[in-house]
């Protein structure tokens, strides 16, 4: 079985702070969007990452580590606040449909909009049973706590028993990018009627969210020990085109014609490189002079996996993987003579003044 590779996106400040008084990590790294570190529990190495509250930044971080570690499986581990009667304290909710419902729509179908942002999570990659007793089912999120006089109407129109804040974007994101994900949260305290237990009371969440994720952490080599062999082999290689590299006599003639001309919006440049914008894609026009040839580069997570993956398969490894400025690069030809460029962004994408020339790595 191939190992997966693995993110773990955790939300709330409250939550990365309890992660890390439990883990203890020795090296922190900062990112535009949120702190991260490596670990490994049980036999499974992962990468921990803190995806801050709410939707916006639930949205934003799940997007950045989709697209800048190319992971296999995202797990959310979290908290959420559970609806008195209809779930205990303590208990775990696994994720299987969530529904985003502080959406209010007067233009168009309401109905339709609450659709267009719920997401079913496909979870027939993991065995049953699974190894630990959790409620499996529905989680709605909004940017709000519970309102206590919301839950009739939760519950009735929804079945809903819990609540949190960002678990619906995040399972809309990965779905949307064809991503696994798997979202384990459990409750940390109760709403009712007569209010929230930790409204006002912000210890008794505090403490909770430590028991939490203590126990979240010590049963996630579980789950990932329960998904499916037959569902855990590699994703395709090739992940998406990066960019078409052109050759060009000189670089500002080159901009002349396909950024003046031809209206294509600088993106970076380097003196012997720029790159421009395609509407409708991220995938990139680079113009350079260092090489006279035309080629079409592809995104693969790992530059050195990939190249083993390609030749194990019957290609010819023609240039072995070697560094470039955002990462890793090798050139592969299959057994009909094409040619490709795959390349990795282990590094991190160019960063660029407000002139668009590069000045180092995100």
């Amino acid at each position: 079985m191939a190992e997966p590779r693995l993110i773990v996106l955790v939300s709330a400040n409250s939550e990365w702070n309890s992660l890390i008084e439990i883990l203890g990590p020795v090296k922190i790294q900062v990112t535009p969007l949120g702190e991260t570190f490596d670990k490994t529990l049980g036999k499974w190495n992962m990468t921990l990452f803190h995806g801050g509250w709410g939707k916006i930044s639930a949205a934003a971080t799940t997007q950045y580590v989709i697209d800048h570690y190319r992971p296999d499986l995202l797990v959310n581990l979290g908290t959420c606040g559970g609806f008195e009667g209809y779930i205990a304290r303590g208990a775990i909710i696994l994720v299987a449909k969530t529904i985003i419902y502080d959406i209010i729509e007067q233009m168009f179908d309401p109905v339709e909009s609450i659709a267009h942002y719920s997401t079913v999570l496909d979870l027939s990659w993991l065995h049953e049973p699974y190894p630990h007793s959790v409620q499996c089912g529905l989680l709605v999120s909004a940017d709000r706590d519970i309102v206590a006089s919301d839950i009739p109407m939760l519950v009735e129109k929804y079945g809903a028993v819990a609540a949190d804040w960002e678990s619906g974007a995040i399972a809309w994101v990965a779905k949307s990018n064809n991503v696994r994900c798997l979202i384990l949260r459990g409750v940390t305290d109760l709403v009712g009627a007569s209010g929230g237990e930790a409204y006002g009371n912000v210890a008794i969440f505090s403490e909770n969210t430590k028991i939490v994720l203590r126990q979240l952490i010590k049963q996630l080599p579980d789950w990932l020990n329960n998904i499916h062999p037959e569902t855990s082999t590699e994703k395709p290689l090739f992940s998406k085109v990066d960019c078409i590299r052109l050759t060009v006599s000189d670089l500002e003639s080159g901009l002349s014609f396909y950024r003046d001309k031809l209206g294509h919006s600088l993106i970076w440049r380097t003196p012997q490189a720029a790159g421009l914008r395609m509407p409708g894609t991220d995938a990139e026009i680079v113009i350079q002079t260092e090489s006279e040839r035309q080629e079409v580069d592809i995104s693969v997570a790992s530059a050195d996996k990939a190249a083993q993956r390609y030749t194990d398969a019957g290609g010819t490894l023609v240039v072995p993987p070697f560094d470039i400025q955002i990462g890793r690069c090798t050139v592969v030809r299959d057994p009909w003579g094409n040619q490709l460029v795959l390349l990795d962004a282990s590094k991190g994408l160019l960063a660029t003044d407000k002139d668009g020339n590069v000045s180092g790595n995100l």
